[in-house]
């Protein structure tokens, strides 16, 4: 598993905590349309971080799409912050209410497994 370097400081500056979560991303860039085809290893309501090689700069808008299982959730982001040849931070900006359902729907379901069994 690759160490991404650097991630303290964008943790430590998250308002709502993010849980493991893989899942296949395609991230597109909203002024050159550059998409990539990418992998998250986190999520939360905020944010999640995004798995790719070569990330795009902080301040980047974006339209992002994860896919998982057979839920496909849309947000429009911005790269809050990269770690070259790591991955990116991504803040999302702007949910619409069905995907908001969906986002809280996996949120949920990760929560649900974290909890121990009596």
């Amino acid at each position: 598993m690759m160490q991404r370097k650097n991630t303290l400081e964008p943790a430590r500056k998250r308002a709502v905590r993010r849980c493991s979560f893989v899942a296949s991303v395609e991230v597109t860039d909203k002024t050159s349309g550059t998409k990539l085809s990418a992998r998250s290893s986190e999520i939360g309501m905020g944010g999640c971080y995004v798995d790719v090689l070569n990330p795009f700069p902080a301040g980047t808008q974006i339209e992002l799409r994860i896919l998982r299982d057979q839920g496909v959730f849309t947000a429009k982001a911005k790269v809050a912050y990269c770690d070259q040849k790591f991955g990116m931070g991504v803040a999302f900006t702007e949910i619409a209410p069905k995907d908001k359902v969906i986002l809280e729907t996996w949120l949920a379901e990760i929560v649900m497994l974290l909890k121990p069994v009596s």
